[in-house]
């Protein structure tokens, strides 16, 4: 796949990005750029549009690539997200508890579990699919990127280092 992206060049179109008229924004990547995209798609498992999310979170954070929790979350309590159906659903994770609230939209709300906030936001976003998801992996930590999965059970998270 490599071979190819770097034979055809690289046109990225982001369907979520418009311009002042509505249409869609397009732009083109060099071969070495394009390159480097693809390497991050794989490296991170998202898609172009996650790899350019990522850049930009990191760059508007100002905090050396960690990503500052969302305002108003809780003291004691991790800020984590999800993007789903367009939308970025913010909310807290609970370490001690394991318990997500999810702090505002259609979901909003406290979650026993990942996994049971995941759902929430699955039936209120898109009813029309199983609602049944992983949670440990559906929301993703604001401070570094990585899915709530790395907070699974660690002392870091709940403060006990």
């Amino acid at each position: 796949m490599l071979a190819e992206v770097l034979k055809a060049g690289y046109k990225c179109q982001y369907s979520e990005l418009t311009d002042e008229r509505g249409g869609t924004v397009e732009f083109k990547l060099s071969k070495e750029d394009a390159a480097k995209v693809t390497l991050l798609k794989r490296a991170w498992d998202v898609d172009e549009a996650g790899v350019v999310h990522r850049l930009l979170e990191y760059f508007e954070s100002g905090s050396g690539g960690q990503v500052a929790d969302a305002p108003g979350v809780a003291p004691g309590m991790v800020g984590v997200h999800a993007r789903y159906e367009g939308f970025r659903i913010a909310a807290e994770f609970d370490p001690e508890s394991e318990s997500v609230t999810i702090l505002s939209g259609p979901a909003e709300g406290r979650y026993k579990s990942p996994s049971g906030a995941a759902t929430a936001v699955l039936q209120a976003y898109n009813p029309g699919v199983a609602p049944h998801r992983n949670g440990w992996s559906f929301w993703v930590v604001d401070s570094s990127g990585a899915r709530l999965q790395s907070l699974r059970g660690s002392k870091a998270a709940k403060g006990d280092n």
